[in-house]
Parts: structure tokens; sequence; C-alpha cells
């Protein structure tokens, strides 16, 4: 298995397994697929380009078969983040036949570098009950959600 940071050449090939990430658990609807893509495309060129995400990815030959990505953000400092500065880890997909094989856990210790290198005092993702064990085994903890408001009326799903 190979470990490398993504580069611009890889965010076709990501873009489509976030895609493939986020229909496990729900069927999306081609159209909706099709934006998913777009803008996951988008969001991975723009975050590779200006410095504010990177992507780790594990290979078997010229397979893609696990990415996981960090976002960088500053908040104002407060007491649970002192100098605002946030991490937030998102897309951790590794591909079926390759999972419970250690792979998304040293990709999460990719990110988890990462992060640390940027001085964030604080990470935060979402996970669903199947990523719950892993992201625990590193230290992570419940905590509650955030409120949500969709200014544009589109809402998760739709």
């Amino acid at each position: 298995m190979e470990y490398r940071k993504a580069v611009l050449s890889d965010s076709d090939r990501l873009a489509q397994l976030r895609v493939a990430m986020l229909n496990e658990d729900e069927d999306y609807s081609y159209q909706f697929n099709t934006v998913l893509f777009d803008n996951t495309k988008e969001f991975i060129e723009q975050g590779l380009t200006n410095g504010s995400s990177v992507l780790w990815v594990a290979l078997a030959g010229d397979l893609i078969v696990t990415m996981c990505c960090v976002t960088f953000f500053t908040l104002p400092p407060n007491d649970w983040c002192p100098n605002g500065k946030t991490a937030y880890i998102g897309n951790l997909y590794t591909l079926p036949d390759f999972r419970k094989k250690g792979i998304a856990s040293r990709l999460l210790q990719l990110v988890i570098d990462e992060a640390k290198n940027y001085e964030c005092a604080r990470i935060l993702l979402h996970t669903t009950d199947m990523g719950k064990g892993l992201y625990e085994k590193h230290g992570f903890e419940q905590s509650p959600t955030a409120m949500a408001f969709y200014p544009f009326g589109i809402t998760p799903g739709k």
C-alpha cells in the first residue's frame, strides 16, 4: 500500500469516491450526484491550490482505495480553542474490499499530524456509526452537534 498526499490530477477520482461514500447511506438522484461531484471536485481543487485543505490517499497499484481530507479554518479564539485554529476532517472513505485492514487508521493519523503541523487547537469531524470506533481509537470524543440554518432552502437530501 502506498500513502501520499493527493495532487490536482487526483481530483476527479476523489470526487467520485466522495459521491460513492455519500451514496452508501442514501440513494441520491443522478442530478444531485452530479451537483455533488462538480462541487466536490471544485472544493478539492481549490483546497489543494490555496492550501486550505490537505488530502491523503492510499493506493493499491494505481487505484485510490482510501482518501481522507483535512480542511483548515480559524474561528475567534475562545476557551475551547485558544488560538482559534481549527481543522475539520472529512471524506474519510475506504472502498469496501479494502476495509478493516488498518488503511483508514493510517490515513487518519496522517491528517491528524497535518492538523498538528498547522497548530490547530481543535479537530472536528462528523461520523457514521461504522466509523465511530476508529475515531474513538484515535482519541476523538462525542460532542453535541451544531445548529444549522439553510439560507437558500437546500437541505441535506434535497
